[in-house]
């Protein structure tokens, strides 16, 4: 028999399996029936939406069944005809922003590529501390930056109190307030040499969309979902300047490239419309593509927590800065560069020859 592994609840179980090539918790709650024999339930799957808090509300019901003979009215009430899912609140979340918000879209991709997954279809009633702690978790198993986590977690927040104050949820307190945020560490000393730069475009020389995604990192100093943004349209072959939308600070900048970059990206996009994006790759596909490049090139012999030393997408970006500055743009870093749009129109930008990447 496998081993029931306890919760935060009473009575309440849980033990670990695989669902579809991935970790799940199978629930179980315990309790004694009116003649005091011990009664185990199977509740259901983490990946069917089922979580601990939910099944603490069940062995409650039943407990209260076998002392008053009859529901509560609050566990009656609980028993909605129309549940709100998270997913609901956070449609409604949205839609009430895109008028107001530029950055809306952007931070609606977020929600369901990191949210939707784990907590969407839930009943948006039941979301406890046990499951935000739970997202937090599948997202730090899945190695993301600390900041990107955070967010995610503020983002949560922000869909759940539009729900309160908008009678879409009857939960009085924001579970969320409850979750300690991670610690933030944005240092990263590493950048690239112009030597590791050339083994990096000669690891990706027979690979169209990473290479093309390389150079221009290392060009503009773009953030990836800069990068992954850049249309057609947002490109000015004759005077090579392209136009770049920093996300995070819902603001646009322009980039340089030099004569061979603006060559090699209007022969890339040929047969594009103005509309379409240069880089249409899956930023999961990515993502992973460009990590394996990495530890092996660069990587092998570092733990994996080295957030200071290992090279990740973010370095190119960083790479650009300190190379820019090593060439002599030293104010380029400093802390009034750091808190707004680094890579806007600085002067010394255009004295400097583009970086022949």
């Amino acid at each position: 028999m496998a081993k029931r592994e306890k919760t935060q609840f009473s009575g309440v179980y849980y033990i670990t399996t695989i669902t579809n090539d991935k970790e799940d918790k199978i629930y179980y709650i315990r309790y004694r029936d009116g003649n005091n024999q011990a009664r185990e339930l199977k509740v259901g799957k983490h990946s069917e939406g089922v979580r601990a808090n939910y099944c603490n509300q069940k062995r409650n019901e039943i407990l209260t069944k076998q002392r008053l003979g009859e529901d509560l009215p609050a566990i009656a009430i609980k028993k909605k005809k129309h549940i709100i899912t998270l997913d609901m609140a956070a449609e409604k979340f949205f839609k009430e922003r895109e008028m107001q918000n530029k950055d809306n879209a952007h931070t609606q991709s977020k929600y369901n590529n990191w949210i939707a997954p784990e907590l969407g279809k839930m009943d948006i009633d039941l979301i406890g501390l046990e499951e935000v702690r739970g997202l937090q978790e599948s997202l730090v198993k899945k190695e993301y930056a600390a900041a990107t986590i955070n967010f995610t977690i503020n983002l949560l927040h922000a869909i759940v109190n539009y729900a309160i104050e908008n009678k879409l949820s009857t939960t009085i307190q924001n579970p969320t307030k409850k979750l300690k945020q991670l610690k933030v560490d944005n240092a990263r000393d590493r950048y690239l040499t112009k030597e590791e730069c050339q083994r990096l475009l000669e690891a990706v020389e027979d690979e169209a969309v990473l290479r093309l995604f390389v150079r221009l990192s290392l060009s503009t100093g773009g953030r990836l979902e800069t990068i992954l943004s850049i249309c057609k349209k947002d490109i000015d072959f004759t005077n090579k300047i392209i136009a770049l939308k920093d996300h995070k600070n819902a603001s646009s900048y322009r980039g340089f490239i030099n004569n061979d970059l603006t060559s090699y990206v209007n022969e890339y996009c040929k047969d594009l419309k103005p509309n379409d994006k240069l880089i249409t790759m899956p930023v999961r596909t990515l993502r992973r593509q460009l990590s394996n490049i990495f530890a092996d090139l660069f990587n092998a012999d570092l733990d994996k927590n080295d957030r200071k030393n290992r090279v990740v997408i973010h370095t190119l970006r960083h790479t650009f800065a300190s190379l820019l500055a090593i060439q002599g743009t030293p104010n380029f870093y400093d802390s009034k560069a750091n808190e707004s749009p680094r890579y806007q129109d600085y002067s010394p930008l255009r004295e400097i020859k583009p970086r022949e990447w």
